[in-house]
């Protein structure tokens, strides 16, 4: 990983504000038990990064991860990110940012909500000032979660639960025409669609749902995958696209697919863009 400070390039402060914005409006637009889903989701997959490569003497203390979970769970909204800078300004690696401090914040603040020692208004505050945190990182810390996959440029999966899977197909053939090395993921849970996807690193993963009962369970995938695939530009295709004009600000995606035909151009053109 880059070994710079937060506040020069390593910084992505677009993302940041894309995830600091999302958080808000899942709270506004989906029903309390999804928003709490999103909460545990951002939980569940940053308190198993566990630090194994790190020195102990890189390693927060009890201490340190306090103070960071009370900056999470603050109201004074930069104190958490605050926090994290005056870390990096002091000499922390940002393996130790990411896979102690914010990990070790992830497994506390878990026991702290599983003890009920903090509500659902606090928690879901604390997770969405740790994931702008992580969003805004990505640059610096995907080489350490992805460098030793293969690299592969797509991924298209059907979001768990779904059952129509004559879209993916076709979607999934015509690429591979072009000359894409597609895999397609179907029938598989949440869980096993994550553990499945961080086998390679994908520059494109395209999610497919139908119907507008999917709207959760596409919500709580992309951001899985944002934490698993930092770089990866997440994509929505499906007829559920026909039922939320804003979807892609509800589930946190970068663009949608409306049909095949002009779908191999607008992905050549967000992997050239990066390649800019």
């Amino acid at each position: 990983m880059a070994d710079a400070p937060m506040d020069d390039v390593a910084f992505d402060r677009s993302e940041y504000r894309k995830a600091d914005r999302y958080f808000r409006l899942v709270e506004e637009k989906l029903p309390e038990e999804a928003v709490s889903a999103l909460a545990r989701e951002v939980v569940r997959r940053l308190a198993f990064r566990m630090p194994h490569a790190l020195k102990k003497e890189d390693l927060p203390t009890k201490s340190d991860i306090e103070q960071l979970c009370g900056a999470l769970l603050s109201r004074t909204d930069d104190a958490a990110d605050n926090f994290i800078l005056s870390a990096r300004r002091d000499g922390v690696r940002l393996e130790a940012i990411y896979l102690g401090y914010v990990a070790g914040a992830a497994r506390r603040l878990g026991e702290m909500w599983d003890n009920d020692d903090i509500s659902f208004i606090d928690v879901t505050l604390a997770c969405g000032k740790l994931y702008r945190i992580i969003r805004g990182l990505r640059h610096a810390i995907a080489p350490g979660i992805l460098g030793d996959r293969d690299d592969w440029p797509a991924m298209f999966a059907l979001v768990p639960g779904e059952t129509h899977t004559i879209g993916i197909e076709i979607a999934t053939d015509v690429f591979r025409r072009e000359g894409w090395d597609v895999d397609m993921m179907m029938a598989l849970d949440h869980d096993t669609l994550i553990e499945q996807s961080e086998r390679r690193s994908y520059k494109v993963i395209v999610l497919v749902a139908n119907s507008d009962g999917m709207l959760e369970a596409l919500a709580r995938l992309v951001l899985a995958l944002r934490i698993s695939q930092p770089l990866a530009h997440v994509i929505v295709a499906g007829n559920i696209l026909d039922h939320h004009a804003d979807i892609i600000d509800v589930v946190g995606a970068d663009a949608v697919l409306k049909d095949v035909n002009t779908a191999v151009v607008k992905l050549r053109d967000l992997i050239a863009e990066d390649a800019g």
